[in-house]
């Protein structure tokens, strides 16, 4: 077991569609969305960090934002041609034949951030500063996405 453990939480208004819903939520609506992506590792950096917090925000928060007043929607859903027509591609992000649930969106961030915790990330900011991700120092242990104050989803590499 992992004797670190570090959380970077993104914060995004975000809206979904569940076609297969019973009742309201198969209509449009929005919540606002706290994701918490949970590293973890055996040992520190040359910084005394397991990771750099802000080389962690970096990494995934261009991909987390996407979700960012945007409506996430099954790709079978029978109103997807319409909403197609009306909004601009990045207003949408579309789940391949898979209901937009926030089950859903935790394991699609998590399978992201897994790939580049896994491959490693380096940017380089307008000032010089270089920041790092070495490929395989944390393990992604798990995301979990908040779609209200009561009630959140999460995606685990734990068993």
């Amino acid at each position: 077991m992992a004797k670190y453990r570090v959380c970077r939480t993104f914060t995004v208004e975000s809206g979904h569609m569940l076609s297969r819903h019973p009742e309201g939520c198969r209509f449009p609506h929005g919540h606002t969305r706290t994701v918490e992506v949970v590293v973890a590792g055996d040992s520190l950096d040359e910084n005394g960090m397991l990771v750099d917090f802000k080389a962690l925000k970096l990494a995934l928060e261009s991909h987390i934002d996407r979700y960012d007043h945007a409506l996430a929607v099954n790709s079978r859903d029978p109103f997807l041609p319409q909403l197609r027509q009306q909004y601009p591609r990045e207003a949408l992000v579309v789940f391949e034949e898979l209901e937009p649930t926030t089950e859903a969106i935790a394991k699609e961030i998590f399978d992201f951030a897994d790939g580049i915790l896994q491959s490693g990330f380096t940017t380089t900011n307008e000032s010089g500063v270089t920041y790092r991700i070495p490929a395989g120092r944390v393990l992604l242990e798990r995301v979990r996405v908040w779609e209200t104050p009561a009630s959140w989803a999460e995606y685990s590499s734990l068993d």
